[in-house]
């Protein structure tokens, strides 16, 4: 079946791989249909898209019905479907099928902002980035695609990524940030409903979890403890929260969360201890406690394709494999235990990528490239 130059076959054939760079998705019987899932999301999109004189308010509340789902869903289809048309490159590559609607999601939200004058080259620049460079390349996880093309657009058009929603670093005052609710609707417990942005949480949550394990408790007694005073009263549960912070972009991050301009700011009022990183190399296997700050503070959360764990609590992986080994100069014959040659893995990926089923290759620019060899029958 064909439709607008999409192709779409009714059940799962044996293939032989294509020669040359390919995506991993649809190569084992468990994706091939997510291929053609991901193409009709991406036709949907189109197909909805608003034109240029449509009331988008009323467009978005008829899609919603005729589709049974959300406005806030038929508002992201509108979203990427301006995507797929104001960056046609970008488009032919999504099209192949191997990007899921959350991926279409990130790079609409992320490329929103680009004006008409920098387009062509964010398009170009972007396009490259979805082009597969080796056979049974893995697709890049959400986090990692915006991270890269957040850092491509901060190049090419400066003034492209949102600016703070109190202005020009000024720091938002609390009501526009934090929420609290209490439902006490049950006779036996009460709910509470807190939101704060996602960099505090962290030190919220920390406090928490340091509480819990001091009491050998529950998350939920060590925060009743802890707002009756019970808990650190002595001052011996400290918490330690690592910022991580680029001196050429300004851009910094909190354990795994990005903080904006007005964010960082608070945090780095909070700063007790400063440390500069850089880059390193040794012999041995194990780091230094200089490089785990330098490649936690350069990957902000694991590498792999859809890791989310902090980087701060990942496991630091070398890309070459390292042997140990020397030769008579004293070169090691397998990977360098380098800030450059290494990069950080959970555990979960750590296992996947030691025991054959994702290989990463460290690309000339210092990215990196992951490959899927799980076959589908493991």
């Amino acid at each position: 079946m064909q439709i607008d130059n999409f192709v779409f076959a009714e059940r799962y054939i044996e293939r032989e791989e294509p020669d040359g760079p390919f995506w991993a998705t649809g190569w084992t019987k468990g994706t091939w249909y997510k291929i053609q899932a991901n193409t009709l999301e991406l036709l949907t999109a189109i197909g909805v898209t608003p034109g240029h004189r449509t009331e988008v308010s009323r467009h978005i509340r008829s899609v919603a019905r005729q589709l049974g789902v959300s406005p806030g869903k038929v508002q992201q289809y509108c979203d990427i479907g301006i995507m797929y048309h104001r960056f046609p490159t970008i488009g032919s590559r999504l099209s192949c099928g191997a990007f899921s609607f959350d991926h279409f999601r990130v790079l609409a939200d992320v490329t929103g902002g680009v004006s008409a004058r920098f387009r062509r080259l964010v398009d170009e620049a972007v396009a490259r980035l979805l082009t597969p460079v080796r056979a049974r390349q893995v697709v890049p996880g959400l986090r990692t695609l915006a991270r890269m093309v957040r850092e491509m657009i901060a190049e090419i058009a400066p003034l492209a990524p949102p600016v703070d929603p109190e202005g020009e670093g000024e720091i938002p005052p609390p009501q526009a940030q934090m929420d609290f609710a209490v439902d006490e609707r049950n006779d036996r417990s009460t709910t509470f409903v807190i939101t704060v942005p996602t960099d505090e949480g962290t030190g919220v949550v920390g406090l928490i979890d340091a509480g819990a394990t001091q009491l050998g408790s529950s998350r939920a007694v060590a925060f009743v403890e802890l707002m009756h005073g019970r808990i650190n009263k002595d001052g011996g549960v400290k918490v330690t929260l690592n910022c991580y912070r680029n001196l050429d972009t300004g851009a910094m991050h909190l354990e795994n969360a990005w903080l904006s301009e007005a964010a960082t700011q608070r945090w780095m009022a909070r700063v007790t201890s400063l440390c500069v990183a850089g880059h390193s190399e040794h012999q041995g296997r194990r780091n230094t406690a200089h490089q785990k700050a330098t490649i936690a503070g350069r990957d902000g959360t694991c590498r792999a394709p859809g890791g989310e764990a902090p980087a701060a609590t990942a496991e630091i992986d070398h890309v070459a494999r390292w042997t140990g080994e020397f030769t008579e100069d004293g070169t090691p014959t397998g990977g360098k235990t380098a800030t450059w040659a290494e990069q950080s893995l959970c555990t979960p990926c750590h296992s996947l990528k030691t025991r054959g089923l994702l290989d990463v290759r460290l690309n000339p620019d210092g990215s990196t490239c992951w490959t899927s060899h799980d076959d589908g029958h493991q």
